[in-house]
């Protein structure tokens, strides 16, 4: 099996079937919000803490939404009709729906986790920085910035993955005009220093992870304490452990920032243990 697709109110369609129309302006225009999570042994890892995710993130676009527990119960059903032994993506992908109706369009995919996510996983991720343009202290003041939602705007995202490649690296680490670190296009950043787990302030305007967010939470199983803090790309460099989070991959070690090498904390595979993903 290559690929699942199914929308809401219809069920399983042919993955050919076109699912935009061209008057559902909010995919086309970038005007709506989409979660992901990794299908392993059929089950969704971490699915109710992507669901109120995409709850809090339809709400900051005013993008109305059935229930939850409808949702839950779409997504789990397609899940279902996944082999259980394919490691897999699972999308929710909800736009404004076509024009004049008032009605959201929700459709979810389902297809295998890509070859590079086990290489990813085994060999880290190089990261280069790049500027986002505005001091660490402003977005949370500019609510039409859509910081924390996690929308299908991700043209900047490619394109900072793009440069990246370019020079050599697999992502960008997003930096605050005045220098802080923020997150990747595709992950959270998680980093340890001094037995203590470090994550970046959420009101920083960052989405909030749910797999750091897991991850914090076994963070005593461990030993390790819990803080947020700032950081600057030369406090990382001096780190313990600088590591990447996302809902595909789970835990990434980064390796370098800026060609500087970072220290391995071999602390990664238990990490990985702890909060459901394969440990290679």
């Amino acid at each position: 099996m290559d690929r699942l697709v199914a929308v809401h109110g219809i069920g399983l369609v042919d993955p050919a079937t076109p699912i935009v129309h061209a008057d559902d302006p909010g995919l086309l225009r970038g005007d709506g919000a989409f979660e992901a999570w990794l299908l392993a042994g059929g089950e969704p890892v971490l699915l109710p803490a992507h669901l109120n995710r995409m709850s809090r993130s339809a709400l900051s676009l005013a993008l109305p939404l059935p229930e939850l527990d409808v949702l839950r119960t779409f997504v789990l059903d397609v899940a279902a009709a996944w082999p259980r032994d394919v490691e897999a993506v699972q999308r929710l992908v909800c736009t404004r729906g076509r024009a004049g109706t008032g009605r959201p369009t929700i459709f979810t995919t389902v297809e295998p986790v890509p070859p590079w996510t086990s290489v990813n996983r085994k060999h880290g991720l190089r990261l280069v920085t790049g500027t986002v343009g505005f001091p660490v202290r402003e977005r949370a003041k500019a609510s039409w910035l859509l910081g924390g939602v996690k929308s299908l705007s991700y043209a900047v995202h490619a394109a900072s993955q793009r440069w990246a490649a370019s020079r050599g690296a697999q992502e960008m680490l997003w930096l605050s005009s005045d220098g802080y670190a923020l997150e990747c296009p595709s992950f959270n950043l998680v980093w340890i220093r001094s037995s203590t787990m470090f994550t970046v302030p959420g009101w920083s305007g960052i989405i909030a992870g749910t797999t750091s967010g897991a991850l914090i939470g076994q963070a005593a199983a461990l030993g390790l304490g819990t803080d947020e803090a700032l950081v600057t790309p030369d406090e990382l460099v001096h780190a313990d452990g600088v590591w990447l989070t996302g809902s595909l991959s789970g835990i990434l070690a980064a390796t370098e920032i800026d060609g500087r090498p970072l220290t391995r904390s071999p602390l990664l595979g238990e990490a990985r243990r702890l909060i459901g993903y394969p440990e290679t």
